[in-house]
């Protein structure tokens, strides 16, 4: 018994090497045995080939040159991609940024800003729940907490900075209101990431 398989497409069929298949009296479908046999060779002429413009596996069975089963696979054949070295970092990254956590001084800014452009393209409003931030993603959401007095505020970054000594947040001047460090003019403060300003 001799089984050649091909794959097809709308232009010709690419034979693959006849495979001799010795046990005639096992009854498995033509298909799975063809595949299961010559899965190395099926694969080599995928390759080769336009993957685009298969659209299916031939498969033909013969004795004394006479066909005597023929089994068409009408499917298209869709090679699963392996995510790229960039996505994987990306999802590396984007778990670790979503972990973040961070502990520092606080400033504020206010009037002198107010309607300026922030890096995020927003116009800053000193009465928002806004800051700036040197490295997290801009339009992310942090949960900022006065360690003197345990307030918190959930602020969104839409702003670089700041950039002035060790500080680690520059909060607008309604977020430093809301947690009591407008006085000082600075406040130790811990950050959080948080999914929105609900959370």
């Amino acid at each position: 018994m001799i089984v050649a398989a091909g794959f097809t497409s709308q232009s010709q069929a690419e034979l693959l090497p006849t495979t001799n298949l010795a046990n005639t009296t096992d009854k498995t479908n033509l298909a799975s045995k063809v595949l299961d046999k010559d899965f190395q060779a099926l694969s080599d002429s995928l390759f080769k080939g336009n993957g685009d413009a298969l659209t299916g596996l031939s498969i033909t069975e013969s004795a004394n040159n006479r066909v005597i089963n023929k089994q068409v696979v009408a499917a298209k054949v869709e090679v699963p991609e392996e995510p790229s070295i960039i996505e994987k970092l990306n999802t590396v990254a984007s778990n670790t940024v979503k972990k973040f956590t961070q502990s520092g001084v606080a400033s504020w800014y206010g009037r002198q800003f107010h309607g300026r452009k922030t890096a995020s393209g927003e116009r800053f409003d000193m009465n928002a729940m806004t800051a700036a931030h040197r490295t997290l993603p801009l339009n992310c959401y942090i949960r900022v907490t006065n360690k003197s007095n345990g307030k918190s505020v959930i602020v969104k970054v839409n702003d670089r900075g700041p950039f002035h000594g060790n500080r680690v947040v520059d909060l607008s001047y309604g977020a430093a209101k809301a947690i009591g460090i407008t006085g000082a003019g600075l406040g130790k403060v811990s950050i959080e990431r948080v999914e929105g300003p609900n959370s």
